[in-house]
C-alpha cells in the first residue's frame, strides 16, 4: 500500500522523516491525524519497525480510539500487523505503574500496583470527608475549587510543603492543610488521582535507572498528538521516555491551548527546538477542513 497517496508535499516530507526529532505546527484541519497514522504506518511497513516499538498518546480515549482503527486498516496488508502503542497518557500511566510499578513504593511508602484510581466521584467525596475533619464547610471554598487548586498544583509539581511555605494569610495555609491531608489520605488508600497517575510516572522512572532504559529500549518512537495542552509533567515524561533515542514526534499548534486550566504549558511547544537542538520543524498549512466547508456552501 502507498502510504503517500494522496498526501500534499509537507505532509509527505512527516510522514518521510525516520530518525531525530520532529515538531509538526499542525492547525485544526490540516490533516494531522492522516500525517500520525500514515507516518506509523510507513514506519512498520516500509522501514520495518515492530508495531510494539511505536508508542503514540494522545489526551482522549475518543482520539486514541480513532487512530488506533486507523492504523488497523492501513496496516491490514501489512506483513508485520503487530499493533503499536497507541494510547492516552493516563492509560499509559496506569499501564506502566501495573506493570512496572514494584519498585515505586520504594519513595511512596506503602504502594503496590494493586493500587485504587480515584475517579471525580471519589475525590469529590474525599473531599468533602477533609472538611468535616478539618471542621470547614463550602463557605471556605467550594469542594471543586479545592479540587481544582490541588490538581493545578500537582500539574506544576507543587507538594503541600510548598503550599504552606508560600502561605502569605491564613486562608492559604488552611488550603495546604486540605491539601496535605488529601495526600496522606490517598497514600492510606493505596490511591491515586488522574494526576497521580502521571507524576507518579515520572517518579517511578526517575528513580529506577534499570526500567528507564528498559522502556527506552522498548519504544524506538514516541509520538505525541495535541502536544501544546501537555503540562509539565507529560513533558517530563517524554523526555524520560526519549532520553537514548530522540526519535520523538510532536504535533501541536501554537496558537491553540486549550487546556491551560489545567495546567497546560505553551513553552512545551515553544522550546522545543530549543530541547532539540537537531529538531526538524514542518509546518502542515493547508487547511482541508476550511475548503471542504467552502465547496460545501
Amino acid at each position: 500500500m502507498d502510504f503517500l497517496a494522496g498526501l500534499n508535499p509537507q505532509q509527505r516530507e512527516a510522514v518521510q522523516h525516520v530518525e531525530g526529532p520532529l515538531l509538526l505546527l499542525a492547525g485544526a484541519g490540516s490533516g494531522k491525524t492522516r500525517v500520525i497514522t500514515h507516518r506509523i504506518a510507513h514506519l512498520v511497513d516500509a522501514h520495518r519497525i515492530p508495531g510494539p516499538a511505536i508508542l503514540a498518546v494522545t489526551f482522549t480515549n475518543k482520539a486514541a480510539d480513532e487512530m488506533r482503527q486507523r492504523v488497523r486498516n492501513l496496516l491490514s496488508e501489512s506483513p508485520d500487523s503487530s499493533a503499536p502503542m497507541l494510547s492516552t497518557f493516563h492509560s499509559f500511566c496506569v499501564r506502566l505503574l501495573r506493570r512496572d510499578g514494584e519498585s515505586l513504593g520504594e519513595i511512596r511508602p506503602g504502594f503496590t500496583r494493586q493500587f485504587t484510581i480515584y475517579d471525580d466521584d471519589d475525590q469529590l467525596a474525599l473531599i468533602k470527608s477533609i472538611y468535616k475533619q478539618l471542621g470547614l464547610d463550602e463557605k471556605f471554598m467550594q469542594y471543586r475549587a479545592t479540587l481544582s487548586r490541588i490538581s493545578h498544583g500537582k500539574s506544576h509539581n507543587e507538594t503541600p510543603q510548598d503550599w504552606f511555605k508560600a502561605a502569605s494569610d491564613p486562608k492559604l495555609t488552611r488550603l495546604a492543610k486540605i491539601y496535605e491531608v488529601y495526600e496522606e489520605r490517598l497514600r492510606q488508600a493505596n490511591a491515586l488521582d488522574f494526576d497521580d497517575l502521571l507524576l507518579e510516572s515520572v517518579r517511578l522512572l526517575r528513580h529506577d535507572e534499570a526500567l528507564r532504559q528498559l522502556y527506552n529500549r522498548r519504544y524506538e518512537f514516541v509520538m505525541i498528538d495535541e502536544y501544546q495542552d501537555t503540562n509539565r509533567t507529560q513533558y517530563d515524561l517524554m523526555r524520560l521516555l526519549t532520553e537514548v533515542r530522540h526519535n520523538v514526534c510532536v504535533v501541536g499548534d501554537e496558537d491553540q491551548s486549550i487546556y491551560g486550566w489545567r495546567g497546560a504549558d505553551i513553552r512545551n511547544i515553544l522550546d522545543f527546538e530549543r530541547d532539540y537542538r537537531d529538531a526538524i520543524v514542518i509546518r502542515l498549512e493547508q487547511n482541508y477542513r476550511s475548503t471542504k466547508n467552502i465547496l460545501e456552501a
